[in-house]
């Protein structure tokens, strides 16, 4: 798969780098089969997973601001409304996922907080189990449609398009976003499978939801970033 504009993200970046998280947790699972270090360390509400999702959204936040500024004059309103609110999902997403910094700093829940979230967290998704199942799972069906389906079909009919004038062309992600989006469909389809047909396989024996999770934030990053090389930076944002 080549890269469709030379602007666009290098392969090592959305493409080779995109299977490491999972090789990764899987690989720390089997190694750690006594539990030494793998659910403190690995899957725990402050391990690597969690930590990972919210520190990689904190850029995806940065970059989406800086579209939102810088090309205003190019594309327009309706692209800084649109890259305004993906900021703010990211940030917020982010924030969700170290429950605003307590996994960090660790202080006291407030009482509300302490006697109805489902974790005692200072947190909103685990306020309402079905809210948060909601937004995840429209999340993903976004990422599959935009990130995964749409790609595919652009450039199966020779659409890609290098220098779009329109902003909702401008923001439609490119191929660079498939392997990300994929990965989260992937890892979603067989966490459902695992719940589905109670399988047990020691491989899947690790917390697939953190992981979904991780992707996803894998893929704001890369598609926000993507956009930003193409269109945000110093060299391209006058062109």
């Amino acid at each position: 798969m080549n890269r469709p504009d030379p602007r666009d993200l290098h392969p090592l970046i959305w493409l080779w780098s995109i299977p490491l998280p999972l090789v990764i947790h899987l690989s720390a699972r089997q190694i750690d089969s006594d539990n030494r270090f793998f659910p403190t360390w690995i899957e725990s509400e402050s391990g690597l997973i969690e930590n990972a999702t919210a520190v990689l959204l904190l850029p995806a936040t940065v970059l989406a601001i800086v579209l939102a500024v810088r090309c205003y004059g190019q594309f327009g309103r309706m692209f800084s409304v649109w890259f305004a609110g993906f900021a703010l999902m990211c940030f917020g997403f982010a924030g969700e996922e170290v429950s605003w910094g307590q996994h960090w700093l660790g202080w006291s829940s407030p009482e509300y907080f302490a006697e109805y979230n489902r974790q005692g967290e200072t947190n909103f998704h685990n306020l309402n189990i079905h809210f948060g199942r909601v937004v995840k799972t429209l999340l993903t069906l976004v990422i599959i449609i935009g990130g995964l389906i749409l790609p595919l079909t652009r450039r199966a009919q020779a659409r890609e398009a290098v220098s779009p004038r329109r902003w909702s062309a401008a923001i439609v992600p490119t191929l660079v976003c498939v392997p990300a989006a994929a990965f989260v469909f992937g890892v979603r389809l067989v966490e459902r499978c695992k719940t589905w047909f109670d399988l047990e396989w020691s491989l899947l024996d690790v917390n697939l939801k953190e992981l979904q999770e991780l992707y996803i934030a894998i893929f704001l990053l890369i598609y926000v970033w993507s956009v930003y090389k193409r269109y945000g930076s110093a060299s391209t944002a006058t062109t």
